[in-house]
């Protein structure tokens, strides 16, 4: 933890650190990227240019792209009130699964030449991709990052997006504001991810101890170890979210993208078609809103661009122990907020989602409430002529949830100093707009923001109206139902068989 001095209170206001300064940001298309660019343009009307890299996917161009992230919810009040903030955006095309990130030379020129501030926010968050797919984009990137920054004639300033889950293999005490250090060199590692020599690499993963429930966990921590291996002396701030959740605040409260993290899950319980999780159910989540996440980027850049402090400057962001919520108390919220505000495209009829924790019972459950339908409905829908996807789908879910099993049955003590450091630091007359204090967060009032701000919740997305698509749910529902007390009485019939054989033999014997 850095403490505070007298000289904290001399600090520039954080707009006039940006002013006029040049931002490099990947990851603008993602979730947390986004709402960080929002906040730029919105806090920061003097800032000169942003630099975005964005990839083509699914041939779609990153010009294309470029237009899909301005099509948010979150930048409609720019576009209509200061559209001109929009025309500092500037595209860069690259992929930071390659070398250099994939840019021209040309390109990377002009970062050299022009870029003060870097934001890498851009990772591959996948809890079930291979190891070295998952290092080429999560740390190889980083490295190029590092090797830009190295060239760069004004850096002030370096963020990178780790996790807080990146130590999460160390059970049983806190996860301290610091990089914990691997048993060997980040440079190992590399060598051997870019010589392709993947059994010697999963090897020395394997060397690594405690086990990583992930290879995601694992990658941000090797990225952490590759800062302080090789980039030490550069301002550099590592800012690692926990559950990132919607927007508390700014720019409008209740904005969430519905493949973003725990928002999955929420949706999916939401629309019926996640019944069951294999849970702790008094397992607490430690949620933060994205505004503060986007907030602790900007303030970590202007803190370390303005002071040098000890590198890296790593900054735990979550929220206070309050908003540590049960499970059992997410899921409660859940159906409230089902039974107020139906969603759009909505599979089945109720949102309740049963928590359990016995395995066993669990895989009795799941066939019951999510294979027993879909096998069954895949079964009409080949009939209809139609391709089968509903038990296809259920085991994709169960591939992700599976993977979320060490989140969903251990909770972590989190410090978070630098954080609160950070926020007694920011100016009075910019607490308005970039703030951290999530004291007075209140989880349920987050929730039930979600319709409000949202775009799975806008109906415009639904092909039926309302009134249609409830018609639709009510009956799928009672034929789901249906099935599934069929089931249960072809169950109970062959029990009672059972034990009239057994009796029956016996009575002849």
């Amino acid at each position: 933890m850095i403490e505070s001095t007298d000289e904290d209170q001399y600090f520039p206001r954080v707009p006039y650190f940006y002013n006029g300064k040049n931002v490099f940001l990947t990851g603008a298309t993602g979730f947390v990227g986004a709402v960080l660019l929002e906040t730029l343009l919105r806090c920061i009307p003097g800032i000169k240019s942003i630099y975005i890299l964005v990839r083509s996917k699914k041939n779609v161009q990153p010009e294309i792209r470029k237009e899909q992230i301005f099509n948010k919810k979150i930048f409609e009040k720019l576009k209509e009130e200061t559209p001109e903030l929009l025309e500092k955006v500037h595209l860069i095309a690259g992929d930071i699964s390659l070398p250099n990130l994939g840019m021209k030379e040309a390109d990377a020129q002009l970062l050299i030449q022009e870029v003060s501030i870097i934001f890498h926010c851009a990772a591959i968050i996948s809890f079930t991709k291979p190891l070295d797919f998952i290092l080429r984009s999560n740390t190889l990137s980083l490295c190029s990052v590092l090797e830009l920054c190295r060239k760069m004639r004004k850096l002030d300033a370096l963020v990178y997006t780790s996790t807080v889950y990146s130590n999460c293999n160390r059970l049983n005490f806190p996860l301290k504001e610091m990089v914990y250090r691997l048993p060997f060199h980040a440079n190992q590692f590399i060598d051997l991810l870019i010589n392709q020599d993947n059994v010697k690499l999963e090897d020395l993963v394997g060397h690594c101890k405690p086990d990583w429930p992930n290879f995601y966990t694992f990658s941000k921590c090797l990225a952490e170890n590759v800062i302080m291996d090789t980039a030490s002396d550069l301002p550099i701030a590592i800012v690692r979210p926990s559950v990132v959740i919607n927007t508390w605040k700014k720019p409008i409260p209740g904005y969430a993208e519905e493949n973003s993290g725990i928002i999955t899950l929420i949706v999916g319980a939401g629309k019926g078609f996640v019944k069951v999780f294999h849970a702790d159910p008094n397992n607490k989540m430690n949620l933060v809103p994205v505004d503060i996440v986007s907030n602790a980027h900007v303030l970590a850049a202007w803190r370390v661009g303005t002071k040098r402090c000890a590198s890296p400057f790593v900054v735990n962001c979550t929220a206070t122990e309050r908003f540590d919520i049960k499970l059992c108390e997410i899921n409660k919220i859940l159906v409230e907020l089902g039974d107020q505000f139906p969603l759009p495209q909505s599979f089945e009829e109720h949102s309740r989602m049963i928590i359990v924790p016995n395995k066993f019972l669990f895989f009795i459950c799941k066939v019951y409430y999510h294979y027993l339908p879909a096998v069954v409905l895949d079964g009409f829908i080949r009939i209809l002529g139609k391709k089968p996807r509903i038990y296809s789908l259920y085991r994709f879910l169960d591939k992700v949830t599976n993977a979320l099993d060490f989140f969903s049955f251990h909770c972590f003590e989190i410090e978070r100093n630098n954080l609160e450091y950070l926020d007694k630091g920011i100016p009075e007359e910019d607490r308005k707009d970039l703030y951290l204090d999530s004291s007075d967060v209140v989880y349920s009032d987050m929730t039930l923001s979600l319709p409000k701000g949202s775009p799975f919740y806008d109906w415009k997305i639904d092909r039926k109206s309302q009134s249609e698509r409830q018609k639709v749910k009510n009956r799928r529902h009672i034929l789901i139902k249906s099935i599934q007390w069929t089931f249960l009485t072809i169950c109970c019939l062959l029990i009672y068989w059972m034990f009239s054989l057994f009796f029956f033999s016996n009575k002849i014997l």
